[in-house]
């Protein structure tokens, strides 16, 4: 899976988790500035993509995340990895 497809998924369930409209997500968009995610959003994001990927996501790391651009490279890692 290429990290375009990663990030059009994780796109999908950021919008879910954040109630926003997927529209408004972009690969640059910051998640914590401009769709006021918290540190709880991202590790519900990082839980979502373990669960929809079938990887291992760092909570550490996925809480430093501030793009979806970030958090699609971390699953592609995983992905590659596990």
């Amino acid at each position: 899976m290429t990290e375009e497809e990663i990030f059009q998924q994780l796109r999908t369930i950021c919008a879910r988790i954040l109630s926003v409209d997927p529209a408004r997500i972009t690969a640059d968009t910051d998640l914590r500035q401009e769709l006021d995610a918290d540190s709880l959003d991202m590790a519900e994001l990082a839980a979502a993509s373990e669960d929809r990927f079938h990887v291992t996501v760092d909570l550490d790391t996925a809480k430093q995340a501030r793009t979806l651009a970030d958090m699609a490279g971390l699953v592609h890692a995983g992905a590659r990895v596990g």
